[in-house]
């Protein structure tokens, strides 16, 4: 019964290390992204 829930702890953490590897993968630290918001100008709408 030990063992079982030994082997449980060790599943449970390694698969924790994969999720956050996973997760920073897909934040992409590089510094390749931008945090300023492209400004558009807005088109006022005609009235009728």
């Amino acid at each position: 019964m030990k063992t079982k829930k030994n082997l449980v702890l060790a599943i449970a953490i390694f698969g924790g290390m994969l999720f956050t590897v996973q997760a920073t993968n897909i934040i992409d630290l590089d510094g390749q992204t931008t945090t300023q918001i492209e400004k558009k100008k807005f088109k006022k709408p005609r009235s009728l």
